[in-house]
């Protein structure tokens, strides 16, 4: 997925498809409980801001524009991605008055007007080199102002077979089939969180295990 070029159909049918995975693994709901953690006892109209890394098709800003609102908080949201294609479908798929600012490009290369209360992310770690994390953990660090949350995968073989069943009984998109599957293989244990962190020069930073097979670090 990372290097085939798909076209635009075949691309959304493939975050379609994972999007699918991501519910039926119960993906957001870490990401939202970090969430209600760090605004908790915010007053009601408060600004929230978030950054979502690898925002795909939108779809977790989507969800958290309505935690958002649901909680009388006023989102101000932007997605950060280089890929050109997660952009058309992520404005395709999301309301207009949603607000929701997409940004391509490389988010070292980012400068926000107005520095975000938390950066997030899902599934995108595993797809960097562990420098790539390590860089990514640091910038975190200074950029978010009130906190940031990599949500992402244990890596385990009963993550890994039971994935591969799933794909293969939903008869989601080959490429689905192949890169959950690879993803996991890629993913992250306890220990490779603590090192990276200790690399980056982050403390403080707590690495929890989330229903199903989601390991977590902010």
């Amino acid at each position: 997925m990372d290097v085939r070029d798909y076209d635009l159909e075949s691309f959304g049918t493939i975050l379609t498809d994972l999007g699918a995975a991501n519910r039926f693994t119960l993906a957001a709901r870490p990401t939202l409980a970090f969430l209600a953690q760090l605004t908790d006892g915010w007053p009601t109209g408060t600004e929230l801001r978030v950054a979502d890394l690898g925002y795909g098709d939108g779809t977790m800003l989507r969800l958290v524009h309505g935690w958002a609102q649901a909680r009388g908080l006023s989102p101000r949201l932007t997605g950060v991605d280089m890929n050109p294609r997660c952009r058309a479908l992520a404005e395709a798929r999301t309301p207009p008055a949603m607000g929701i600012d997409w940004h391509e490009g490389d988010l070292f290369d980012w400068q926000p007007a107005a520095r975000p209360h938390a950066i997030i992310s899902s599934l995108f770690a595993h797809h960097l080199a562990d420098a790539d994390i390590v860089r990514l953990l640091a910038w975190q660090d200074i950029t978010a102002s009130h906190g940031w949350f990599v949500n992402d995968l244990h890596r385990h073989w009963l993550a890994w077979s039971g994935f591969r069943a799933l794909a293969f009984a939903m008869r989601w998109h080959p490429c689905v089939r192949h890169d959950g599957a690879l993803s996991v293989r890629r993913a992250f244990v306890a220990d490779d969180w603590t090192r990276l962190l200790a690399a980056a020069g982050v403390a403080g930073a707590r690495i929890r295990w989330h229903p199903l097979f989601r390991l977590c670090v902010g």
